[in-house]
């Protein structure tokens, strides 16, 4: 390996493993606890190091968010290559965000948070960059399947349209998986309130104008969104699929 290419992986290895360290510091201790100091601290290297690849927490939150998306979109695509028709599809995305949420609580908390001005504000315009081209990755899978639904006929609202329904389906899952996912003190609480996921789910798909799947497969494509997102695994699985950290100069 070349020298440009060995210093290039390395600096893409350092960055891999202070993200790793920041999901643990969220995961133990709470995103409010995250802090640029705190990161060097934990991770073993100097603030200098930090602030080299993240100029400020801002950039770190965008990093984590953007890290929240490829792991989405992977998912995304994974449940669009399913032999599913449309609707079954849709389903299994809006299913595939839950599962994430509730999967990645660290990951998911830190997209959250960088969507707020205070961090868009103050991030740098490279990592809301590499962020944005992520976005828009999955935006292409989630309209993929929307345009599939709707030229097999099963969109039937009379005034929205389609693309309206799928970004009200986009925010009302969202706005689930904060409000009942996201919180340890649901996640510990009353299973049946966590049960009700594809009941929620069937009703709204189907307010907005997509058919409403049954009882047998909507438990068809739940389980299959569970075994394609599993369990969170070794935090080492951490990935980049944009290219290298920037270098250390």
């Amino acid at each position: 390996m070349r020298t440009a290419q060995r210093k290039a992986h390395d600096v893409a290895e350092r960055e891999r493993r202070l993200l790793r360290t920041a999901l643990d510091v969220i995961s133990r201790d709470g995103l409010h606890q995250l802090t640029l100091g705190r990161l060097a601290q934990e991770a073993g290297y100097s603030k200098g190091t930090v602030y080299h690849h993240f100029t400020c927490r801002e950039d770190l939150l965008v990093e984590l968010s953007a890290e929240s998306l490829r792991r989405q979109s992977r998912a995304f695509q994974a449940v669009a290559e399913l032999p599913w028709d449309g609707v079954r599809a849709l389903y299994g995305l809006a299913f595939a965000g839950m599962r994430h949420a509730e999967t990645q609580p660290a990951l998911f908390e830190s997209s959250v948070m960088a969507l707020t001005d205070a961090v868009l504000g103050a991030a740098s315009q490279e990592r809301l960059d590499r962020r944005r081209l992520v976005d828009e990755q999955t935006t292409r899978i989630v309209v993929a399947v929307v345009e599939r639904t709707v030229r097999e006929g099963e969109f039937g609202h009379p005034e929205l349209p389609a693309e309206v329904a799928v970004d009200a389906l986009r925010s009302a899952v969202l706005g689930y998986a904060v409000t009942h996912l996201l919180p340890r003190r649901a996640a510990q609480g009353d299973a049946r309130a966590r049960d009700s996921r594809p009941a929620i789910t069937a009703s709204l798909v189907h307010g907005l104008g997509w058919p409403r799947l049954g009882a047998a497969a909507l438990t068809e494509v739940r389980r299959a969104v569970d075994e394609l997102i599993p369990a969170p695994g070794p935090a080492d699985s951490l990935t980049r699929s944009d290219g290298p950290a920037r270098s250390d100069g």
